[in-house]
C-alpha cells in the first residue's frame, strides 16, 4: 500500500465498525434508566467510545490522503501514520472497556498522546517549505 493508504482504509473500516457499534447500543438503549440513566458514567463511556470510533475514523481518512503531499521523511510518515492509527483504535476501545472497568480510562492519555504526536508530525509536514 502507498503511503496514506492503509490510514484511509482503516479509517472506512473503522467507521463501518463505529456505525455497527451504534446500532448495537441503540437497539439497547431502552428507556432512562439504562446502564444507570442518560448522564452515568457508564453510559458516557460508551457514548463517547461509539463517536470516537467514527470522529477518528475520519481524521485518519484525512491524515492518510493528506500524507502523500507531505513534506516528511519516510520514517516521518510511517511513524505519523503508525500514531494516527494507534490512536485511533485505542480510544474508542479504552472507552467501551472503561464503562465496564473504570481502570481502563489511564490508557486512553496513552492513545491521545499519539494522536497529538501524529497530528503534529502532519503539520510539521503540511507547513514545511
Amino acid at each position: 500500500m502507498l503511503q496514506g493508504e492503509v490510514n484511509v482504509t482503516f479509517g472506512w473500516i473503522w467507521i463501518l465498525v463505529g456505525l455497527v457499534v451504534g446500532m448495537i447500543l441503540g437497539l439497547k438503549a431502552e428507556g432512562e434508566h439504562w446502564l444507570g440513566g442518560y448522564s452515568s458514567l457508564t453510559r458516557r463511556y460508551l457514548r463517547l467510545g461509539h463517536i470516537a470510533f467514527i470522529a477518528l475514523a475520519i481524521i485518519n481518512i484525512l491524515y492518510g490522503k493528506e500524507l502523500v503531499s507531505a513534506s516528511l521523511s519516510d520514517t516521518s510518515k510511517n511513524l505519523g501514520s503508525f500514531l494516527m492509527i494507534f490512536g485511533a483504535a485505542g480510544v474508542p476501545i479504552a472507552c467501551l472497556t472503561a464503562a465496564f472497568w473504570r481502570k481502563a480510562k489511564y490508557l486512553l492519555p496513552l492513545s491521545a498522546t499519539s494522536l497529538l504526536i501524529g497530528v503534529f508530525i502532519i503539520v510539521v509536514g503540511l507547513v514545511k517549505p
